[in-house]
């Protein structure tokens, strides 16, 4: 069922494309009525309109917070024309029937970004607006409902060319309608929530960043959105160099800041592979950073992901360009920088504020049937205990060391264990489902700097077999968080074997 559309109501804040969009309509023999606002853009125009308060015998109430809210409005909108008794009612009561209804919204989510003031924020919330949209949506057969002005050019172009709009983009519109209503409420109701909460019904507010070559794999689709109630993370990120980010890249790119946060008071460099990272350092300037990171596993860096906490320099630069890497993230680059890093025509380059947020954003991951919520696991969060549980207690720098080593294993997956020094990561094992595995492949991965390090486990040792690796590899202290069954055994074994333990009280699990 298609629709020619004889007169429209016309009621939009963002006046964008309006006068051209307008003057399509009348010169197509369309009616026009519309509010104040708009009204007052079409006057300016020249272009003809019936003021709707002809209509419902009123200009606005209560300083504008009522103007299309009437009766006679809505079932000009709501009105079946394959019904004779709506037709019939709405034409007893001299009531015109609107084909087309175009209306945006109030700018609740611009609004957000101007200020915190709640009251200020509340009265953005369009009422009457998202009502016609609902009521022309629902009723998208007869009238054809648009939201978004990239739509006009699209409509304007259809009834010139068939004389009328199709059920098809009807119900495009329609679709394009509700999802516009439904993105608008959840942002209100996350926003009256104060962001972290597990509502009865989920409405988390989401918008389309870009549409992705493909997902994990090739057959599989996929699309990035981001949260507009968060002011950082890797959807703000500024592409400056490089083609189209994939599906894995920005995941990638999510873990690389998920451990640059957790160092955003250092100068410090991570290095991703597969979403874990592979090397993590800290330095008296970037380059001294990155070295260290790369020192880690150079072999699986190889195609991997940088990032840094300072802006990348020339020299820092240069050395990053002697190795493959498909992205670099950091919070600025020097020109110089840039140049020489553009010379690798297969690197992405990208430009991101490394900021803690204020609070802990609230994740989600699908699962069959559903999805999980919770709360990110903050950085820089302080433990809570540091106790040394073994007769031999660390030295200074060994706590140095364990503080560091704690810090960077919660961006490993786990089960995950670390051998590190005091400023940088010498071997990781992580994602493995044994905790003796990781403790084994974490002091492969070290070699000869495992002698005399420290080591960090993001859960307890439940038997003294992954704690016993790495004290026979020369470890000499490790943090982990404690409250296994076994933590006397496990203790026992480490004073035998004169290792120093730090208890946190505190785990990292990141699955």
């Amino acid at each position: 069922m298609s629709t020619k559309v004889k007169r429209a109501l016309i009621s939009v804040w963002d006046k964008a494309n309006l006068e051209e969009f307008a003057r399509g309509l009348v010169s197509l023999g369309v009616e026009i009525y519309t509010t104040g606002g708009t009204g007052k853009a079409l006057d300016n125009a020249g272009i003809k309109y019936i003021p709707l308060e002809t209509l419902t015998g009123f200009s606005q109430l209560i300083g504008g917070r009522v103007k299309t809210l009437h009766p006679k409005v809505f079932a000009g909108i709501l009105a079946r024309r394959e019904s004779e008794e709506h037709m019939k009612s709405i034409e007893e009561e001299g009531i015109p029937a609107f084909d087309m209804v175009v209306v945006n919204l109030y700018p609740f989510e611009a609004t957000l970004a101007k200020t915190e003031k709640f009251d200020e924020r509340v009265e953005m919330i369009d009422i009457g607006g998202v009502s016609l949209i609902r009521a022309a949506g629902k009723n998208y057969k007869s009238v054809a409902v648009i939201c978004d002005p990239e739509d006009y050019s699209d409509v304007i172009s259809e009834i010139k060319n068939s004389g009328e709009i199709s059920e098809e983009s009807l119900r495009k519109l329609a679709v394009k309608a509700f999802d516009t209503s439904s993105y608008y409420d959840a942002l209100i109701a996350d926003t009256f929530a104060g962001g972290a909460h597990n509502p009865k019904y989920s409405a988390k507010p989401m918008k389309l960043v870009d549409e992705l070559r493909y997902g994990e794999n090739p057959h599989q689709m996929a699309a990035l959105f981001t949260d507009p109630t968060q002011k950082s993370g890797v959807t703000h990120a500024e592409v400056l160099w490089g083609k189209q980010l994939s599906y894995n890249n920005i995941l990638d790119l999510d873990a690389v800041y998920t451990v640059l946060l957790e160092f955003a008071d250092e100068v410090a460099s991570v290095i991703v592979k597969h979403v874990s990272p592979c090397g993590v350092a800290l330095g008296a300037d970037t380059l001294e950073a990155y070295l260290g990171a790369l020192s880690c596993d150079p072999v699986s860096a190889f195609g991997g992901i940088a990032g840094f906490t300072r802006p990348v320099d020339v020299s820092t630069a240069m050395k990053i360009n002697e190795h493959f890497f498909e992205c670099v993230l950091a919070p600025d680059f020097e020109p110089k920088a840039l140049d020489i890093l553009m010379q690798k025509k297969n690197l992405r380059l990208l430009r991101l504020a490394i900021e803690r947020p204020k609070t802990p954003p609230t994740f989600l991951r699908g699962v069959y049937g559903g999805f999980l919520a919770q709360t990110a696991d903050p950085p820089g969060s302080a433990t809570q205990k540091w106790e040394a549980v073994t007769e031999r207690k660390p030295t200074e720098e060994e706590d140095l060391a364990l503080r560091f080593a704690w810090r960077a294993v919660k961006g490993i997956k786990s089960n995950a264990v670390l051998v590190a020094g005091p400023r940088a990561v010498f071997g990781i094992g992580g994602g493995l489902p044994s905790r003796v595995d990781a403790a084994k492949l974490a002091i492969e991965k070290a070699g000869e700097r495992a002698i005399g390090a420290v080591a960090a486990s993001d859960a307890f040792f439940p038997f003294p077999d992954g704690m016993e690796v790495l004290a026979q590899a020369g470890v000499k202290a490790i943090v982990q968080p404690g409250g296994s069954l076994r933590d006397a055994d496990v203790t026992a074994r480490a004073n035998e074997l004169g290792v120093a333990m730090i208890h946190t009280g505190m785990r990292h699990f990141r699955h």
